[in-house]
C-alpha cells in the first residue's frame, strides 16, 4: 500500500516473480484501479440505498470525484515511484472522462496519460515497467473494446453461481481473458528486459487475483478508510489474512519450477513485435493485419538460429563483478556475486556452472597508507617500501601463473584478483588501489571499482574505472572475428550504452563537483 517492501523476504519475492505476480509488489495500475474501483462502485452503492439521491444527484459523478480524491491522497503516501505516477496520471485522465460523460476505457485515454508523461519525463519510454505497463494497459482497451462490438447474443438464464453463463462464470471467464490478454502483451518485453518466461503466469493470476480483488485490496482500502478512527484493526487483519493465501498460492505455483529462460533475442525481434503489437491493438480497419505481419516477422528472427559471438568477458557497470567465460563454465571474482546482475547475465547469455575465486592470503603484501585518507581515493597509492614493491609484483605474478594454468580468479584477500581469459589476455581486477601501478605492468585489462581521474596506464594496458563505466554501462569483450587468438588490443568491446547523447544518458556526463556536464569522450583501444 505504501511501497515499503523491505520487509518482504527475498524468497517470497522470488515466489511472486516465478508465479507471475511480481507486478502486485509495486505501486501500479492494479493497485490503483482496484482502489479507485472499490471507491468507486461502493459510494455509488451507498448513495443508491439512500432514498431518491440517486434521481436527484448525479451519483457516478460524485462517486468519481471521490475516487478521483482517493488516488490523489494515494499517490502522496505512495512514495511517488514512476510506476505510480504513470497510474494515477492514468486514472485520473479515465475518471476525469466519466466526469464529462464520456467513455472512461479508450485509447484516446491510454494516449493522453502517455502524452502527460513523457512531457515530463521522456526517458521513461525506454523504462521497462512503462513499456510493460502500457502494453499491458492497450492490449485490454483493445480486447474490451473489441468485446464491446462483439456480435450480441441471447443472455444465459443461468444462476448467478453457475459456472457456466451465470455471474461467477462470467468474473473467472473475465479473470482468465484479462489475464491473457495481459500476459501474452507484455510477454515480448519480459523476453527482452528479464530473458524469462513465467511458464504458469496465467496460472498464478488465475488463483491468486481473485483473493487480491476481493480480499487485499477492498479490506486495505477499508482499513485505510477507518483508520483515522481508530477501526482498523480488523480490516487489516483480514487484509494480512488475504495476503497470507496470495503468497501460499504463490509460493505454490512457484514450486512447479514452469521458468523458461530464452537467453538475448536480436534487437530488430523486439522492436518488430513491439512495434506490430502496437499497431494491431490501435488500428481498427484491416490494416492492424499488418500489425500482425510484423509481429510474425518478428517471431521468425527471434526464432532464427543465432550465429552471434558470445562474449569471452563481462564487466558490470560498477566494476566490481567481471565474469570470464570459459566452455560450459563462468568464473567471476567473487565468491557470491551479485544476484540480481549474475542472474540477468545467467539468463541472458545462458551461462554454465559457476567457478569461484580461489582465495589466498599474503604475508606483508597488504600494505597501510597513513596518507590515503587525506589524499583520497583518486590519488594512486603506492607501498612505502621497495621490498613492499617486489612482494607485490611476486604475488600478482604468482596470482596470473596460477590462473593461467585454472579455469578462474586467483585472489588475495583486500587487495587484487588476477584471471587469464581463454584468449590470453591477463585480467586485473582491484580492491586496493596500491596495487594499480604493478596490475597494469602485468596485465592487459585492470578494473577498478573506484572513480579515478586517470585515464589509461602508462604501459599501455586498458584501464577501466568506476568514471569510465560510468559513461558506457556493462561492457561485453569478445575476441576479434578473423582471429583464432588476438591480443587484448584488438579485441571487440560492446558497452551497454552505446551514446550519451539522449536525454536519458546525459546524467552520466555529470560531474558533481563543478555541477557541470562533461564533454562525451570515447575511449579508442587505447584507452585514449
Amino acid at each position: 500500500m505504501t511501497a515499503e517492501q523491505r520487509a518482504i523476504g527475498a524468497d517470497t519475492v522470488e515466489a511472486l516473480r516465478q508465479a507471475g505476480l511480481a507486478h502486485v509488489l509495486a505501486i501500479s495500475g492494479l493497485n490503483m484501479v482496484l482502489a479507485a474501483g472499490t471507491f468507486l462502485v461502493g459510494a455509488r452503492m451507498l448513495m443508491a440505498l439512500i432514498p431518491g439521491f440517486s434521481e436527484r444527484y448525479p451519483a457516478k459523478k460524485i462517486a468519481a470525484v471521490g475516487a478521483l480524491i482517493m488516488v490523489t491522497l494515494y499517490i502522496l503516501v505512495s512514495g511517488g515511484a514512476l510506476s505510480a505516477v504513470r497510474s494515477w496520471i492514468m486514472i485520473c485522465v479515465m475518471l476525469v472522462a466519466v466526469l464529462f460523460g464520456r467513455s472512461a476505457i479508450s485509447l484516446r485515454n491510454v494516449a493522453l496519460s502517455a502524452i502527460l508523461i513523457l512531457l515530463v519525463t521522456p526517458s521513461a519510454v525506454t523504462n521497462p515497467g512503462f513499456q510493460m505497463s502500457y502494453a499491458a494497459t492497450l492490449g485490454l482497451v483493445a480486447g474490451y473494446a473489441a468485446w464491446r462490438e462483439r456480435p450480441m447474443r441471447r443472455e444465459s438464464r443461468g444462476g448467478p453461481l453457475q459456472l457456466f453463463g451465470g455471474s461467477l462464470g462470467r468474473f473467472f471467464g473475465g479473470l482468465m481473458l484479462s489475464s491473457l490478454i495481459g500476459g501474452f502483451s507484455t510477454l515480448i518485453y519480459s523476453i527482452g528486459h528479464f530473458h524469462r518466461i513465467p511458464a504458469y503466469g496465467l496460472a498464478g493470476n488465475l488463483l491468486a487475483m481473485p483473493v487480491i480483488s476481493t480480499i487485499v485490496m477492498p479490506f486495505g482500502l477499508i482499513a485505510v478508510l477507518l483508520m483515522p478512527f481508530g477501526l482498523d484493526a480488523i480490516p487489516f487483519a483480514i487484509m494480512g489474512k488475504g495476503i497470507e493465501w496470495m503468497i501460499a498460492l504463490s509460493t505454490w505455483v512457484a514450486s512447479w519450477k514452469g521458468e523458461i529462460v530464452t537467453g538475448q533475442i536480436p534487437q530488430s525481434a523486439f522492436l518488430l513485435i513491439g512495434l506490430g503489437g502496437g499497431l494491431a491493438c490501435i488500428l481498427r480497419t484491416r490494416l492492424r493485419h499488418a500489425g500482425t505481419l510484423l509481429v510474425v516477422l518478428g517471431i521468425v528472427i527471434a526464432c532464427w538460429p543465432d550465429e552471434r559471438r558470445a562474449p569471452e568477458v563481462l564487466v558490470s557497470e560498477d566494476g566490481r563483478l567481471v565474469a570470464i567465460r570459459r566452455g560450459d563454465t563462468v568464473a567471476t571474482n567473487r565468491a557470491r556475486p551479485p544476484d540480481f546482475i549474475y542472474a540477468q547475465w545467467r539468463r541472458a547469455l545462458r551461462l554454465g556452472d559457476l567457478v569461484k575465486p580461489e582465495m589466498r592470503k599474503s604475508e606483508g603484501l597488504t600494505v597501510e597508507d597513513a596518507t590515503a585518507s587525506a589524499e583520497g581515493p583518486e590519488k594512486q597509492r603506492k607501498p612505502r617500501r621497495k621490498a613492499d614493491r617486489q612482494k607485490a609484483k611476486d604475488a600478482m605474478a604468482s596470482a596470473l601463473e596460477a590462473a593461467g594454468k585454472g579455469t578462474g580468479f586467483i585472489c588475495e584477500t583486500k587487495a587484487f584478483c588476477a584471471a587469464v581469459s581463454p584468449s590470453g589476455w591477463r585480467i586485473v581486477t582491484l580492491e586496493d588501489l596500491a596495487f594499480l601501478g604493478t596490475a597494469c605492468d602485468a596485465a592487459d585489462l585492470v578494473v577498478v571499482p573506484q572513480a579515478l581521474r586517470l585515464e589509461a596506464c602508462r604501459s599501455g594496458a586498458r584501464l577501466m574505472t568506476a568514471r569510465h563505466l560510468r559513461r558506457t554501462g556493462a561492457l561485453e569483450i569478445q575476441p576479434d572475428a578473423e582471429q583464432a587468438a588476438s591480443a587484448f588490443s584488438e579485441a571487440e568491446i560492446t558497452p551497454a550504452v552505446e551514446t550519451l547523447d539522449r536525454p536519458w544518458s546525459r546524467h552520466r556526463t555529470y560531474d558533481w563537483r563543478s555541477g557541470t556536464f562533461e564533454a562525451e569522450t570515447v575511449l579508442n583501444d587505447s584507452g585514449e
